[in-house]
């Protein structure tokens, strides 16, 4: 079972929206959901896989907050435009400084992505290159999270 630690206080319906307008964006209702019950913080278990291997960890997830902190969801969404296409929402970090992502693409609206930040390239425009699709929706890849201790 998910154990989120270091979550920021319960959302309101009209804080997520505020963050959408500021950010000019919208958040797909899974994560609308998520952060309404657990506003941001570090989950376990933390492991996440791709094609059945292990392949990061999650360091913790972006919250909504009021003051501009390192884990603060709309710092980062800001922090990496320019660097990350537009149509991926930041929403958190592994542990080495990789970032995860929702697409807001209509045709993948919701899916989860991997951005390496070592394969990203400050001469180039952003890209896809350095991104790897891991969930089909957000639940779905909170739900594929493991304990790599025990498998």
């Amino acid at each position: 079972m998910l154990q989120i630690d270091s979550s920021y206080e319960q959302l309101k319906r009209t804080d997520i929206k505020e963050a959408e307008r500021e950010l000019s964006v919208e958040f797909p209702p899974e994560y609308i959901e998520f952060l309404m019950r657990r506003n941001g913080g570090r989950p376990f278990p933390d492991g996440v896989r791709v094609n059945g291997e292990h392949f990061d960890f999650v360091g913790f997830l972006y919250a909504i907050r009021e003051d501009s902190n390192h884990d603060d969801l709309e710092k980062n969404v800001k922090a990496y435009r320019g660097l990350i296409l537009d149509y991926y929402l930041p929403f958190g970090e592994s542990p080495g400084g990789d970032v995860y992502c929702l697409a807001l693409r209509s045709e993948e609206f919701g899916a989860v992505y991997h951005w390496n930040h070592y394969e990203y390239d400050d001469e180039v425009e952003p890209s896809e290159f350095n991104m790897t699709k891991l969930a089909g929706s957000f639940n779905e890849f909170i739900e594929g999270l493991y304990d790599c201790g025990t498998t």
